[in-house]
């Protein structure tokens, strides 16, 4: 990484690509959603409202937001693996996350995402299970990306939540750093 705004922009780095293409990456792909979805329930649960609005660096999303980011992106990762899976070669609509971000149901409850963002991911491990890995072989085009085949699609979006659970942490320790709030989740000076 060359500098820190890097290591917050990617604080596990970038995504790495498969360099295993079998049955046993995809267990494994499919348990680190699975991890990842649940870290991110783990780490949301019970921050106060000053926890769900830190940021991780300027301008960044916050906490709330990327809570709902998460499960948006994941919800599109699913629809994408599907389409890529029953259609021929698709084009993907990308989504615009910062326009997404100012929405207004980004100020819901991060639980409401939670749920979906854990129903969503009961379907992509209904598809993971017993999936023919030659269909992973099956490609789709992203206008931005370009084309990309389904194994670097699942690889993307397992990615996506640890990257954006350490934007996470990084928010809630950077809070807590700078005295936003306690480690009990009180506003400073309030407790």
């Amino acid at each position: 990484m060359n500098s820190a705004l890097d290591a917050h922009q990617y604080p596990i780095g970038k995504i790495v690509l498969p360099e295993r293409r079998d049955a046993q990456a995809v267990r494994e792909y499919a348990e680190g959603l699975g991890v990842g979805v649940a870290q991110v329930r783990t780490a949301v649960t019970g921050l106060t409202e000053p926890q769900l609005a830190s940021t991780y660096r300027p301008d960044s999303f916050t906490v709330r937001q990327l809570v709902h980011h998460i499960a948006d992106a994941h919800e599109q990762g699913l629809m994408r693996f599907r389409w890529g899976l029953t259609d021929d070669h698709p084009v993907i609509v990308p989504m615009n996350q910062v326009t997404w971000a100012s929405l207004a149901d980004y100020a819901l409850p991060p639980d409401v995402s939670l749920r979906l963002l854990e129903a969503v991911n009961e379907r992509w491990m209904a598809l993971l299970v017993g999936l023919d890995t030659n269909a992973l072989s099956r490609t789709l085009r992203h206008p931005q990306e370009g084309e990309q085949d389904l194994w670097r699609l699942l690889a993307k979006h397992e990615w996506h939540i640890r990257h954006h659970l350490a934007h996470i942490r990084l928010a809630l320790s950077a809070a807590r750093d700078i005295g936003t709030f306690s480690a009990d989740g009180q506003e400073a000076g309030t407790g």
